[in-house]
């Protein structure tokens, strides 16, 4: 196992903080999430429930935060203080509420605005391009936008496997033979 670096440290005891917060405001001892740093493509952060059986019996959800390290790096001061809150927050969530609310619901955001002091956001504005590399343009009919696919959903589209809509227009994504 390798060492910790200084950003990873901080990025875990972010996560503590955020977990020593909640026990406090709500009067409990939650359990505190394993943090790796093993998340590839777009996305800054992940908090996961990894359910085990023993005997045919679900046992209790062991909560994991898994966190982007490429995007981290280039983001360290949002990392420390929004992404490890923000996935921290849904972990929170999952053990006070369970696992049927809504992920960036009310519960959430009041974790986030009242226990964190966070102002509750769902998606992250970093420069994914060396995170998520060559997605292959393609284009709707909207003047003068293009969408960016990845490898898998590029290579289902190419498979005649699926295809993809444009949001705005809802008209098909075609491929214009360009990666970004």
């Amino acid at each position: 196992m390798t060492a910790l670096t200084e950003l990873q440290a901080r990025m875990i005891e972010s996560v503590r903080i955020s977990i020593d917060a909640a026990n406090d405001y709500f009067n409990q001892s939650l359990v505190v999430p394993d943090v790796r740093f093993d998340l590839r493509g777009k996305s800054a952060g992940q908090a996961r429930f990894e359910y085990g059986r023993a005997y045919g019996l679900v046992k209790k959800a062991k909560p994991v935060i898994r966190f982007n390290r490429l995007l981290m790096e280039e983001n360290p001061l949002a990392f420390v203080n929004e992404v490890a809150p923000h996935e921290a927050a849904h972990v929170i969530a999952n053990q006070l509420y369970g696992r049927n609310i809504k992920p960036h619901g009310p519960e959430w955001q009041m974790i986030m605005r009242s226990v964190l002091n966070v102002e509750p956001s769902v998606t992250h504005q970093f420069d994914i391009s060396r995170a998520s590399p060559k997605p292959y343009v393609y284009q709707c009919k909207c003047p003068g936008l293009t969408h960016s696919l990845s490898a898998i959903r590029h290579n289902r589209v190419q498979r005649q496997k699926s295809s993809y809509l444009c949001r705005k227009c809802s008209s098909r994504l075609d491929y214009t033979g360009q990666t970004a």
